[in-house]
């Protein structure tokens, strides 16, 4: 993985202030749903470019439709994936209300304590359950933008395979990609215009997060022909 390569590749492109700039716009419309999904569809596109090898990643702005194709299945495939942490949340939800329901006596007061132990549990479940997420979005993310179908985002066993043989690099992409975050968002700290900065630089954090994403499905197909240092 070559982390100073996915920090600078952008600055290499002849039309990168006007791509992050689009990038931009499209990160601060986010707030409006739909534009989200064309900016994710841009991360998919980047990362599909890195796998090809193209010598200029950073994708155009163009094909709005692909990208907002791209970008909506890879908004299903979490959606799917997140069902389980959404079950929980509703039992937990549940279980408040019947004890809600139930207060003032006597077998209120064992729902009560049922009521915590319940959603204690399903605190931790929850907890677990987005950790594992976590780690497996980026394999999500390879092979939707290897195979080009959302089918394959839930071809679990090998998910769970590739998930397992490249750990490490899965790791070191995900606490990259947390650190560029976390350094961005102090730009929300800068008065009045703080807010649209740190939402325009999740443009950066795409760009980012693709080059990184195109690099462990390289690595995954075995694409270690090509110097990832000259993309």
């Amino acid at each position: 993985m070559d982390i100073n390569k996915s920090l600078t590749f952008v600055t290499e492109d002849e039309q990168w202030i006007t791509k992050i700039t689009i990038g931009a716009v499209m990160a601060v419309l986010s707030i409006f749903i739909i534009p989200a999904f064309f900016l994710t569809g841009y991360m998919v596109r980047t990362a599909r470019n890195v796998m090809d090898g193209a010598d200029q990643p950073l994708p155009e702005w163009d094909d709005w439709g692909g990208l907002f194709m791209d970008g909506l299945y890879i908004f299903i495939a979490m959606l799917v994936y997140s069902l389980p942490f959404i079950l929980v949340v509703f039992c937990a939800i549940l279980l408040a209300g019947l004890a809600a329901g139930s207060a003032g006596s006597d077998f209120g007061d064992v729902m009560a304590g049922l009521t915590a132990l319940g959603i204690f549990v399903i605190a931790c479940l929850s907890i677990i359950w987005m950790l594992v997420l976590l780690v497996v979005a980026p394999v999500i993310v390879v092979q939707y933008a290897r195979l080009g179908e959302l089918s394959a985002c839930f071809q679990f066993s090998e998910i769970l395979a590739l998930t397992r043989d490249n750990i490490g690099d899965i790791l070191l992409t995900v606490l990259v990609i947390f650190g560029v975050s976390f350094v961005l968002s102090f730009l929300g700290i800068i008065p009045f215009i703080g807010w649209i900065l740190s939402l325009a630089g999740r443009s950066y954090v795409v760009a980012v997060s693709g080059h990184l994403y195109g690099q462990l499905g390289a690595k995954m197909a075995g694409g270690k022909e090509k110097d990832l240092s000259t993309l």
